[in-house]
């Protein structure tokens, strides 16, 4: 049997340090939805630095998230 896989959706999910509050480091991050499928490594992390640099808490790391569906195939 095989496999088919289909993309449903590409997201970024960009984290951001805003520094030390009440001694403990605080983080936060925000999710990004409706990214093209085929966006270069370049283009992604240009525009998660373009997101982060409106703001003022420092980014830490961007992640592509992609959901595909699989379906076995008889």
């Amino acid at each position: 049997m095989a496999i088919e896989k289909t993309v449903e959706s590409v997201g970024m999910k960009i984290t951001v340090n805003h520094g030390e509050v009440g001694g403990k480091i605080v983080k936060s991050s925000k999710t990004y939805g409706d990214v093209k499928e085929g966006v270069t490594d370049a283009a992604f992390v240009a525009t998660a630095k373009a997101i982060t640099g409106m703001q003022e808490p420092i980014r830490e790391k961007q992640v592509k998230v992609t959901a595909e569906e699989m379906v076995e195939i008889a």
